[in-house]
């Protein structure tokens, strides 16, 4: 498995993680993940999460 592939697991992982542990309150996964809000919302996309599904 390639690098990126494997790098676009563990983000996947850590996301959704982040996301059940924070009921999809986007401002506390931010802010656990220590990323910017545009950010997360580009891997919601990217990893088909929706923040809705987590509350």
């Amino acid at each position: 498995m390639r690098l990126s592939e494997q790098t676009d697991r563990f983000e996947c992982q850590l996301v959704e993680e982040a996301l059940k542990e924070h009921a999809g309150q986007v401002a506390a996964v931010c802010q656990a993940l220590g990323i910017p809000r545009k950010t997360l919302y580009d891997k919601l996309r990217k990893f088909g999460f929706f923040p809705d599904e987590f509350r």
